[in-house]
This record gives structure tokens, sequence and C-alpha cells, in this order.
């Protein structure tokens, strides 16, 4: 999932949103992430890790490379979870950034794996992260507005519900830039209690 924080200040209007919008998506997406210097060197892994997104409703889902739950948000009742090695951790307070956040329109787009995207560029901290967004792959942003999860309110408002299909995200302090891509979309109805403690990654 694409982490962001703070004050979404990017107006998207009228002329950039689809006059019609698709039904909201349910199922699952699968992303490929590689991590690199500045320079290119590969980071961390020799073979791009993999992790997995699944969203119905007002509910979602993240595993990691390993199929282990990692983040889980159940909306009716607003409980957000962080699982680290099978074990429920308290989720780390947010702290405010040093300089405000901002969400900017670009006027590039991109087509993955057949959606059209339209492209966002976040900056704060030396930090700057292009979100390539489908609004074809779309939830109702209304249903995650007191998620906890660091920034992801924020930044379905941002994209009126549309799901991130890639993100470049360039940390200069850190020396990392951070690429995610989705390499596969399945759309398909979720039963409720796939989004529980216990439910495996399929």
């Amino acid at each position: 999932m694409v982490k962001v924080l703070s004050v979404c200040v990017c107006l998207l209007t009228a002329a950039v949103r689809p006059t019609s919008l698709p039904a909201q998506f349910s199922g699952s997406i699968v992303y490929e992430n590689e991590y690199q210097t500045l320079a290119g060197e590969t980071l961390y892994f020799a073979v791009k890790p993999k992790s997995w997104f699944y969203v119905q409703g007002n509910n979602l889902k993240v595993y990691d490379r390993h199929k282990e739950l990692q983040e889980l948000y159940l909306g009716a009742t607003n409980n957000y979870y962080r699982i680290k090695k099978g074990k429920v951790v308290p989720a780390a307070k947010a702290t405010p950034p040093a300089s405000a956040t901002t969400f900017k329109c670009l006027p590039t787009t991109a087509t993955i794996l057949g959606h059209s995207c339209q492209m966002l560029q976040l900056v704060q901290d030396g930090t700057s992260t292009l979100i390539f967004y489908s609004p074809e792959l779309r939830v109702n942003a209304a249903d995650f507005s007191r998620c906890p999860s660091p920034g992801w309110a924020k930044l379905l408002q941002a994209t009126d519900g549309g799901l991130p299909l890639r993100t470049i995200t360039v940390d200069t302090r850190r020396d990392i830039v951070a690429t995610s891509e989705a390499i596969e979309i399945q759309a398909r109805s979720l039963a409720a209690d796939e989004f529980s403690l216990t439910a495996p990654a399929r």
C-alpha cells in the first residue's frame, strides 16, 4: 500500500475526472517492489519481492512477500491492525512532518495492465513520490475517511478513490528509490471472513 502523510492540497478538477465513474473495485492487486540507490544499485533483494493488496467495500488487507498479513482495516468498526511476525503491534503514532505535504496534479499519463492512469506528485521533507492511479479501478474514498493507516484516506481523497498502480519514491536523504508496480489485477467478490487476522492470502 502507498504510505503518505499529512495534508493533501491537490484539487482534482472536472477536466480530469471521468464523467461517469466505474463500479467500485473489489478484489486483489499484486505489486512488484524494487529498491535501488539513486545511482541505480539494487538494494535489499536480488529478486523483486511481491506484495498482495485486497479490498472490498470498506475493508482492506495487505500481505508481504512471504504472504504474511501486514495490515488489516475493518471499516465497520474502524479497526486498523499492523501485524509483525504474526503478532498485532501498536501502530506508531504519526509525527508531524517538518514541512507541508502536498499533492500536485501532473499531465503525465501511463497505461498499466491495460488501465489508463493519471499521475500525482507528492513532495515532503526531501522525498518525492510519483503516484500513478487509475480512475478505472476505484473505491469509495468516504469508506476509508477514518482509516488510521498513514495517509491512506488523504490519498484516496486526492485520487477520488482511484487506486495506485505504480508509485516511485525518491528519498534523497536515505539514498533510496523505491518502486512499486502492479503486475496482476483480479476483480472478484471477497467474503467477509477473508478480512480477519487469521485469513490466508489466496
